[in-house]
């Protein structure tokens, strides 16, 4: 109102030969008006311009937890990883063991004697070739379980085992210590390939060494 009555007195806003006041008072409040309009819209102008700028906050921060998500998982893989090649070493290490052992009962007849028998009638020179042939077993299991063959390439080797004679009496007479097998382990999977390996020998002629699998190499990729 004050800046109403402040243009009422301006002479330029009185009609020339008019005393009407009310005109110079509408006037006034038409400027009033169109100032008013314009700090309305420069203050929406500034709030658009503030939501925008917390719009993009949000998105900044999603986008920052999208990445801790994605670090978090690679880690949690990571650890996984770490976890697994853990547990292959120890058992690694734990089947080596087990192989020095046989080695020693071989070397020793009289450590033999500690091992119980495959069979009850069994000689000495049998037990031994059986204990020789566990070993071979599991010297081609380890290979397989450390993925330095495929099934395809330790078939192939195994091919090549069952062809022996005392390799095929070790086998069917422990075959009372595979039915205890886990079916959904590893050793009882690898099981599975020395029998199919002796379905498909038999009648045929005997099949060549893998040598790469004799000498402990890594698959080649």
């Amino acid at each position: 109102m004050l800046l109403s009555l402040i243009m009422t007195m301006v002479p330029g806003l009185r009609t020339p030969g008019s005393g009407n006041a009310g005109q110079a008072y509408g006037a006034a409040a038409s400027s009033t008006a169109v100032l008013v309009l314009f700090y309305m819209a420069r203050t929406l102008r500034l709030q658009r311009d503030e939501t925008s700028l917390q719009r993009q906050e949000l998105e900044l921060q999603r986008a920052e937890m999208r990445l801790q998500r994605t670090e978090l998982e690679l880690q949690r893989d990571e650890m996984r990883r770490s976890a697994g090649e853990l547990h292959r070493s120890a058992e690694a290490g734990l089947r080596r063991l087990h192989m020095d052992l046989l080695k020693m009962s071989i070397a020793d007849p009289e450590l033999a004697e500690v091992w119980p028998k495959f069979a009850p009638d069994l000689t000495v020179k049998e037990n031994r070739q059986y204990l020789y042939a566990n070993l071979i077993y599991c010297h081609t299991m380890l290979a397989h379980k450390l993925e330095m063959a495929n099934d395809r390439e330790a078939l192939g080797h195994l091919r090549y085992i069952v062809t022996s004679p005392a390799f095929r009496g070790y086998w069917e007479s422990a075959r009372f210590m595979r039915a205890e097998m886990d079916p959904d382990s590893h050793e009882s999977h690898f099981a599975t390939l020395v029998d199919e390996a002796l379905t498909q020998t038999n009648g045929q002629a005997p099949h060549a060494p893998n040598l790469r699998l004799i000498e402990g190499q890594h698959t080649e990729q």
